[in-house]
């Protein structure tokens, strides 16, 4: 399950902080990614959170005052998916 976050840059460490010192959310995979960098307008980051269901309603409640459920969440990850999919890509290529 993933969950996509948008998170103003002023608050993103300390949400990173809240996310990766939960024993549960901790564990799961923690995407950070500046909105640009992803192709969007908004300012601020987005945080994608990759894990179990338990896992990402947690890391809803933890985040609940640092960040915002992001609308076009499919956009997000599509964008994201296609930009590591580019990168293994390449990779691949450089050890053939």
């Amino acid at each position: 399950m993933r969950e996509v976050f948008l998170v103003a840059g002023d608050k993103r460490q300390k949400a990173e902080d809240v996310l990766k010192k939960d024993d549960v959310v901790g564990r799961q995979s923690i995407i950070i990614r500046m909105c640009s960098s992803l192709g969007f307008k908004d300012d601020g980051f987005f945080i994608i959170i990759d894990g179990n269901e338990e896992a990402v309603k947690k890391a809803t409640e933890l985040l609940g005052e640092f960040v915002v459920k992001f609308n076009e969440k499919d956009a997000v990850l599509k964008k994201y998916d296609e930009l590591e999919d580019k990168a293994m890509h390449g990779f691949g290529s450089i050890f053939g």
